[in-house]
């Protein structure tokens, strides 16, 4: 059944989308990451209580970790420094967080379990590569927030409560990835992972350029295979996909906030080095995700969909939609 579902042929149109409101793109580590098997190993004359571990191939495209320069960012959240800070703007957008819509809304049920049993073959392996790296994606997201959080408590109480809670919606996609890992009898070791990593320096204006773009990235891919796959149910083959549609909004205001976040930045706006560098992320941002799905053209088939029309769906609705909210000189 999954050799087949890898092989349908996939859907050349996407439905119409329109909406008045819209990761880092997938970023992966630059070392192996450890699974954790859930099954039991046959015994042996030394039976051995720690769980099997495998490494899995690593690429240039792998997800990484990201630091910056955090004195630099709590000089520009300094509300006696910074003038162009929009505290009105910010109060309403932690109100928005502290609602926490999504409490509730990652509940797992049987259906996973049984689920992740029927898919067979290589859509197996497929699935299990999707929920690891975005699993991997999640928590370097959690990491980052965090520690900004922390370290702007001082500076912008405000702001560094939003990186917080920021943090704790990462947190939660990442611990809901890593059970669906579950189902498939593995799971990562995030705990390894938050030893072990390496961190990739970017400064604060590149923070702020590629996880905003990310961020919308995220919310126009989810939303368009929740709808795509509410259109054609017959190609939901894991449960996961149901939960799309909640899921992409955490992603939205998490770029809500990054947008109003670049506006109070203008010199990360209005001069030619912020488009040069605008231009650059943005390609980046997009040829990565290209070439991180061309690689996984099976996974978008085996849900009905063409990796190419996918992707360049997702780019025009995140360029219209940075015309609409931000000055951000990308295309001009």
């Amino acid at each position: 059944m999954a050799a087949e579902m890898a092989l349908v042929k996939p859907i050349t149109k996407f439905n119409t989308i329109n909406t008045t409101t819209a990761r880092l793109s997938n970023r992966r580590l630059p070392f192996t990451v450890r699974m954790s098997a859930a099954t039991t190993t046959p015994p042996t004359s030394k039976p051995s209580k720690k769980p099997q571990k495998q490494g899995i191939k690593e690429s240039l495209l792998t997800p990484r970790f990201y630091t910056t320069d955090f004195d630099e960012m709590e000089t520009l959240f300094n509300t006696e420094i910074n003038k162009n800070l929009n505290e009105a703007e910010f109060e309403a957008l932690l109100q928005e967080f502290k609602t926490d819509y999504n409490q509730t809304h990652f509940v797992r049920n049987k259906e996973f379990k049984e689920a992740a049993d029927k898919i067979q073959g290589p859509l197996r392996q497929i699935f299990v590569e999707f929920l690891e790296r975005s699993c991997t994606a999640e928590f370097s997201g959690f990491l980052l927030y965090k520690e900004l959080g922390r370290r702007l408590k001082k500076t912008n109480p405000v702001v560094a409560e939003i990186f917080s809670l920021m943090s704790r919606d990462e947190a939660r996609h990442a611990g809901f990835l890593n059970k669906g890992l579950s189902d498939f009898n593995l799971a990562l070791d995030l705990g390894f992972l938050t030893k072990a990593r390496k961190y990739t320096f970017f400064k604060p204006k590149f923070i702020f350029y590629a996880t905003y773009l990310s961020e919308k990235i995220g919310y126009w891919r989810y939303i368009t295979i929740y709808r795509h796959l509410k259109t054609n149910p017959e190609f939901i083959c894991y449960p996961i996909f149901k939960y799309f549609e909640n899921w992409c909004q955490d992603e939205n205001r998490h770029g809500d906030f990054f947008s109003a976040l670049m506006k109070a930045q203008p010199q990360f706006l209005n001069d030619w080095k912020a488009k040069l560098w605008s231009r650059f992320f943005c390609l980046s941002v997009y040829v990565t995700m290209y070439l991180n799905d061309c690689q996984r053209t099976d996974f978008y088939e085996g849900i009905g969909l063409n990796t190419k029309e996918f992707d360049m769906h997702v780019i025009i609705e995140v360029i219209n939609w940075l015309y609409l909210t931000l000055p951000l000189p990308l295309l001009d």
